[in-house]
């Protein structure tokens, strides 16, 4: 039996990820729409033996086509025709949500309302007569919650029965519009050949709105000009009998019906400030919100370090002392060459085994932001960050892809397309990678806790501090020199406070953190085996010498970085492989400085103590927090805002992070600090 082919739509916000993963579980696929770069996400389940896709359409508050959300979710629903649309919905602003809902009904769409977050709307004392719900609207309507599974089991019962049915919703505007709009229907169906997937009514309407999509699609198609004169003379009626623009007209004509919807089927909705209003007025503030969200901040990577740190170094321990000890002896016993030996514990246990002991602070770093996120305090902190960003002409939405960017920069810079206006795309995506991405965090922490055992948190949260500071200084300098003009303000939609689940923030933490992972395994083993062989190059020359292939090319590097406090050629390598993946960075420092540690019978961050001062170690991290974003960050860059623009964040990231690091540690100097 065929499956059936269900679609998930809503708004921003209302839970649909949440929804779809208690639909489908692990059975999930991601990957782009079909000439597009938006992500798609589909899954599968089986239910009362009926194979069930859902397919989980872009989020969007419109079928207006104006945004790339819009045109992919409407397109879908027009030419795939789905079975069914479950349409998610926020029970604690049914308003709102509805809206989005009619225009599904208007399009032909079999919609079934998933009221979800059915226990927030019960606790805030809102009640809905689902039933009612349904009887009034024509469709089904099912209480969930989604984040503990309740109600699913309804909802896909719903999803059988209702996908055999046809259905007719009882939408109807005011006698005057719903004249207009029979009156250019009837045009439709007696001069058009229109496709049969389209309802005449919606065609009708759009002509009315004079959508562009449906006039291009319909321009050329016979008798299309008597249609289209015929929805001239009932637009211009309109016009005169409402006083208004016929977008406004029919705008004000849904919320019109959904208000009196809402009023039928809902109690309480308007009660006294609530529990999330009075947080809201504190963290929200004018002046009080930014220092709550960096004392926040604060908090995350003063417990990240608390927990990990033990976790880290029993990992380290079993690396460089107890692996690499029984590899190396085990292999001269049997007599191994010395080339094999060097490669399998300088290169490979070195190298990787130097990243893997920073595993547990990606993991509890993203596990911590996903609590924020869950709780819904990140949307309030992109709230309270748009009123600088706004003035210094970066878009409020750009902070959502900058957030992202602490996770990973190539998912940061994709998210930008959600910024409709190309000029805020480019600079959203020119100062996304001063984020401090996860890749960056291990050279962070390996540093900091090697030359500021006392102050390892501070030191890295200041960093974190310092890329969102030059990430909006940078769009201030861009839109003064390149781009002129503010960016347009826009609507944040701040979910209520939940009460996080473990469960969840573990899900994000591991998809997150095994991304991490893999890039240790496959792109970091990679570099690392690449240096040991051009440490190990030419044939009879000392390893990680000055006189091998690595050495030479060093040397020709390191006068660039001297200025800065870091000369000595190795550490220049590492900068360069770290164009590679930021994580590459310590594997390459402990792939050519594992003999010299060895030999020094020191641990790792006890040998960077010879490597560097206070001051030259801060100015390496500003230069790392700051400069070439990695290869595949550029590639997606180039993707997203073309090749100029990613030869230019490559000439313009170095330069400011080689300015900023000079400064600082020059500016040290001169004040006999370093």
């Amino acid at each position: 039996m065929k499956a059936l082919n269900v679609a998930l739509a809503g708004n921003p916000n209302v839970g649909k990820t949440t929804v779809f993963n208690a639909l489908t579980g692990s059975r999930q696929k991601v990957g782009n729409w079909p000439g597009k770069t938006v992500e798609q996400k589909t899954g599968y389940l089986k239910h009362k033996g009926r194979l069930i896709k859902i397919i989980d359409l872009p989020g969007t508050y419109s079928m207006n086509y104006f945004s790339m959300e819009e045109k992919i979710a409407r397109d879908y629903i027009i030419n795939e025709k789905p079975d069914v649309v479950i349409h998610v919905v926020n029970s604690c602003d049914l308003e709102r949500n509805l809206f989005l809902t009619i225009q599904l009904l208007e399009m032909g769409a079999k919609v079934i309302v998933a009221l979800n977050m059915s226990d927030v709307a019960q606790r805030r004392c809102i009640r809905i007569d689902e039933e009612k719900f349904s009887r009034l609207l024509g469709i089904p309507a099912v209480k969930i919650q989604a984040n503990k599974k309740r109600g699913i089991e309804k909802l896909l019962d719903a999803v059988i029965e209702y996908s055999a049915k046809r259905i007719e919703p009882k939408i109807k505007y005011d006698e005057e519009l719903e004249t207009h709009i029979s009156k250019v229907e009837d045009a439709v169906k007696k001069y058009l050949d229109i496709p049969e997937k389209w309802r005449p009514r919606w065609v009708a309407i759009k002509l009315l709105e004079k959508d562009a999509e449906i006039l291009e699609k319909l321009g050329s198609v016979p008798n299309f000009d008597i249609v289209s004169e015929e929805a001239r003379r009932n637009r211009e009626h309109l016009r005169s009998v409402y006083g208004k623009e016929i977008d406004t007209i029919f705008i004000d004509a849904a919320y019109g019906f959904i208000s009196g919807l809402v009023k039928e089927v809902a109690e309480n909705l308007h009660q006294p400030e609530g529990f999330t209003d009075r947080i809201d007025r504190v963290v929200t503030h004018k002046y009080a919100g930014i220092p709550i969200f960096l004392a926040m901040m604060l908090i995350v990577f003063s417990a990240t370090f608390i927990i990990a740190q033990p976790i880290s170094d029993a990992i380290g321990i079993f690396f460089s002392d107890i692996l690499s000890g029984i590899v190396r002896e085990n292999l001269s016993a049997v007599g191994a060459p010395q080339w094999f030996i060097s490669f399998l514990t300088n290169g490979v246990i070195n190298g990787v085994g130097s990243v893997i002991v920073f595993v547990p602070f990606i993991f509890m770093l993203f596990f911590s932001i996903a609590l924020l996120e869950d709780s819904g305090y990140m949307a309030r902190a992109a709230y309270v960050m748009d009123r600088i960003m706004h003035k210094l002409g970066l878009h409020g939405k750009s902070f959502i892809p900058m957030i992202l960017g602490f996770g990973c920069t190539v998912p940061a810079v994709m998210a930008s397309r959600m910024l409709e206006d190309r000029k805020d795309k480019i600079v959203t995506v020119l100062v996304t990678p001063f984020m401090s991405c996860g890749a960056k965090l291990p050279v962070y922490v390996l540093i900091a806790a090697a030359l500021f055992p006392r102050n390892t948190d501070i030191v890295v949260f200041s960093l974190y501090v310092i890329g969102i500071i030059m990430a909006i200084i940078m769009a201030f300098v861009l839109n003064r020199f390149f781009f002129k003009g503010l960016s347009s303000p826009f609507v944040i939609e701040l979910p209520p406070y939940r009460v996080p689940t473990i469960t969840g923030a573990l899900i994000h933490m591991w998809e997150r953190g095994w991304l991490f992972i893999k890039k240790a395994g496959t792109i970091i083993f990679s570099v690392v085996v690449f240096i040991w062989f051009l440490a190990s190059m030419p044939f009879g020359v000392q390893y990680a010498s000055e006189g091998s292939f690595i050495g030479l090319s060093g040397k020709v590097i390191a006068p660039v970085f001297s200025p800065l406090g870091f000369g000595e050629w190795k550490i220049s390598v590492s900068l360069l492989m770290g164009v590679v993946a930021k994580e590459s960075i310590i594997g390459t420092l402990g792939t050519l400085y594992g003999t010299e540690i060895t030999e020094a019978d020191a641990g790792f961050s006890e040998f960077l103590k010879t490597l560097f001062t206070p001051a030259s170690a801060y100015a390496f991290l500003l230069f790392v927090l700051l400069y070439i974003p990695c290869i595949s960050s550029l590639a997606t860059i180039k993707r997203e805002i073309g090749t100029k623009w990613m030869l230019f964040t490559v000439v313009y990231t170095f330069t400011v992070a080689w300015v900023v690091a000079f400064g600082f540690y020059n500016a040290v100097l001169m004040l006999g600090l370093g």
